[in-house]
């Protein structure tokens, strides 16, 4: 993949799952990451398990739906790197399985919060930094469930997911002739901690695992890095005439 050594990329939740797998093959490319999380102590392991790669790796605390913590970050980014070249805004949390009319309202409020203007706060500060050296790329994290509706009762995460398609299509008409392309990915079932917690609230774990795993085509879920080789291709110059498009990366799930 074309990707420049020496460039400078953040990847929000990036410290497990998906993040970490982008984080893995952008350090090992050769380009200096970022990783922003809330759980500090998963992102300090993440940084010495991909210490010594030939791109250096780095972690910063913050919540992605809190302003003052996406304001620091970016300009920490500025002050000590002077430069972003890829982006990849994977934090999201899946909330809880529960009928749409049950579902919690605190629940509701932080899914969309993270999922959504957590989306749109990493682009804000993501942007400008991009205008100042000349172009860059955007990868934002949605979902399956950003294409089709849900019926797995995760209808606040499918409407967040949606959402983010939105963001990353309108975002790429507005920068298309500013040397920045923006795209989504949208990951069918994968086995992270997230997706696991999903099955843990659902009242028969086992069953909801085994009817999800049915809905792919291909009858199985995937692994994190096949999800983090879509997002590396995107953020390349091998996609260089790609911009405003979210693919499926979902066994077939979105082709039924």
């Amino acid at each position: 993949m074309k990707l420049k050594e020496g460039n400078v990329a953040v990847v929000t939740g990036g410290n497990a799952g998906i993040g970490k797998s982008i984080a893995n093959k952008l350090t090992q490319l050769g380009v200096h990451t970022i990783i922003c999380a809330r759980r500090e102590e998963e992102g300090l392991k993440t940084v010495e398990e991909f210490s010594g790669r030939k791109g250096n790796i780095f972690f910063k605390k913050c919540d992605v739906s809190k302003t003052e913590d996406i304001d620091i970050v970016f300009s920490e980014i500025r002050s000590e790197f002077g430069r972003l070249d890829y982006a990849v805004n994977n934090a999201a949390i899946g909330g809880v399985a529960s009928r749409l009319d049950k579902y919690p309202e605190k629940v509701f409020d932080r899914v969309i919060n993270v999922n959504v203007k957590g989306c749109w706060n990493c682009m804000r500060g993501e942007l400008p930094l991009m205008l100042e050296t000349g172009g860059g790329s955007i990868v934002n994290v949605s979902s399956i469930a950003g294409i089709n509706g849900a019926d797995w009762l995760v209808s606040p995460y499918s409407a967040s997911k949606h959402a983010v398609i939105g963001l990353t299509k309108s975002a790429a008409l507005e920068f298309a002739r500013k040397n920045i392309r923006i795209n989504a990915v949208c990951p069918g079932f994968i086995r992270t901690e997230m997706l696991e917690d999903l099955f843990k609230s659902s009242p028969d774990p086992k069953k909801v695992e085994e009817e999800i795993t049915k809905k792919h085509p291909v009858h199985r879920l995937a692994d994190p890095d096949e999800v983090a080789d879509a997002v590396i291709f995107l953020l390349s110059e091998n996609s260089s005439f790609i911009t405003g498009t979210a693919i499926p990366v979902d066994g077939g799930y979105s082709a039924v």
